[in-house]
C-alpha cells in the first residue's frame, strides 16, 4: 500500500469502480433504511465480497428494482436466448461482471433459458441472509406482495439448487407445509410463520 503523502491533485487515483460501487451501495442503503448502518454496511460488504470472490473483480450486487425491471420484460416469456438476457440486464443497470459470476453460479447448458432462474441467482446476490433472500423473490416476482404458491416453489426451487444448506428433503417438506395451508397465494408473512421455516432460520 502506497503511504507517500499527498500534495497535489494528480497524485489521487480514484478506483474506476469506486463510484458503481458506491452508487449500489446508497441505493440499499436508501431502500432498506437500515437501523444499525454500521451493521448493514459490513453484512453488506461482506456479502459483495463473498460473491466477487474477492475484491479485484467488481461485482456489485444489482438492486432488486433492476431485477423487477427484467422481470417485468420477460415474465410472459417462456424461454429467451442468453445473449437477448445480458442484452436486457445491462439496459436495466445490471452490470456485465455481475452477469459473469451469476454465470459461474449457474450451469445454463444451450442457448435458450428459462429468465427467472438466472434472476433468481442474481437475487441471492442482494442479500446475505436467508430470509432476505426469500423476501426478495416477493418483492421481486410478486404481485403485491404475493405470489402464487406453486410459482413460489419453483422459484424456491431455483434458489434451493444452489444452496447447499437446503436439501431435498426441505424443499419437499415445504411444498407439504404450503400445501396443508391451502393458499392459492402466499405472502412472506406466511412463509415466515410456517414451523419448519422458523427451525431453519434459527437453526
Amino acid at each position: 500500500m502506497d503511504l507517500e503523502p499527498i500534495y497535489c491533485a494528480e497524485q489521487i487515483v480514484v478506483p474506476p469502480d469506486l463510484a458503481d460501487i458506491l452508487k449500489a451501495y446508497t441505493k440499499e442503503v436508501v431502500r432498506r433504511q437500515p437501523e444499525d448502518l454500521l451493521e448493514f454496511s459490513a453484512i453488506y460488504f461482506a456479502n459483495l465480497a463473498n460473491v466477487s470472490g474477492g475484491p479485484a473483480d467488481s461485482v456489485v450486487p444489482p438492486a432488486l428494482s433492476e431485477l423487477r425491471q427484467v422481470y417485468e420484460l420477460v415474465k410472459t416469456t417462456g424461454l429467451v436466448g442468453l445473449d437477448e438476457f445480458v442484452g436486457l440486464c445491462t439496459n436495466s443497470g445490471i452490470a456485465s461482471t455481475t452477469l459473469d459470476a451469476m454465470f459461474r453460479l449457474g450451469d445454463f447448458a444451450g442457448e435458450m433459458v428459462d429468465p427467472k432462474e438466472p434472476l433468481v441467482l442474481l437475487l441471492t446476490m442482494t442479500d446475505s441472509s436467508f430470509m432476505g433472500v426469500v423476501s426478495a423473490l416477493f418483492e421481486v416476482f410478486g404481485e403485491q406482495g404475493a405470489l402464487e404458491t406453486n410459482e413460489f416453489l419453483t422459484l424456491f426451487g431455483f434458489m434451493a439448487s444452489k444452496d447447499s444448506s437446503l436439501d431435498p428433503a426441505f424443499l419437499d417438506a415445504l411444498s407439504a407445509a404450503l400445501q396443508q395451508t391451502g393458499l392459492d397465494a402466499i405472502t412472506m408473512p406466511d412463509f415466515a410463520e410456517l414451523p419448519l421455516v422458523k427451525d431453519f432460520a434459527n437453526n
